[in-house]
């Protein structure tokens, strides 16, 4: 439970780090804006290998019995999740999530965070979802105060769109078959 807790703080303290303007600046200027993005990268990645690494060796501890019905819901929201993943504001995704919100990334964290809880009562698993679900509205709220804007005004033309969906849908397909081989635990 160490590692995923300490993977947790890493990976949660640098992604808080954009939500301070001023410390970000003062720790490019520091690093250089590739010293940065190198140091933020590699740590990142020590983050989430910590954070899986800990899942696997956590005990299970029952906090709670999810509902029957978890598992269909997490299902049901993974494809809306998966769609804002995919519709990040840097992307040239052709989506029209991205001219609503300034923050489709973070809105399908919360989305896959959220319903996992709904699926899953060990506390590690609920440690790591809630984390990140609560981390996810955090960033949504502090980037909103900072102005940040939706990347597009106009949505795109709905055949591109269509065939962006078509993409999501493959990818959420390959997710649900390959959810054994990444979590250990079967959907179907």
């Amino acid at each position: 439970m160490n590692l995923l807790i300490i993977g947790l703080i890493i990976f949660l303290f640098l992604h808080f780090i954009p939500s301070f303007p001023s410390l970000r600046e003062k720790l490019r200027q520091a690093l250089t804006p590739k010293g940065y993005k190198i140091l933020f990268s590699v740590l990142s990645l020590l983050g989430i290998v910590l954070i899986v690494f800990g899942l696997k060796q956590a005990p299970f501890i029952e906090l709670y019995k999810p509902p029957a019905w978890g598992r269909h819901l997490a299902m049901l929201l993974m494809f809306p999740a998966i769609y804002c993943f995919f519709s990040t504001s840097l992307g040239p995704a052709p989506s029209s999530l991205k001219v609503y919100t300034a923050n489709p990334l973070n809105w399908g964290v919360a989305l896959w965070a959220g319903s996992h809880l709904f699926a899953n009562g060990d506390v590690a698993h609920v440690m790591l979802f809630a984390s990140l679900l609560i981390f996810s509205l955090i960033s949504i709220v502090t980037s909103n105060q900072r102005g940040m804007q939706p990347s597009l005004k106009v949505r795109p033309p709905l055949t591109l769109e269509l065939g962006f969906v078509l993409v999501v849908f493959l990818m959420y397909a390959v997710l649900i078959w390959a959810h054994v081989y990444i979590t250990g635990m079967p959907l179907i």
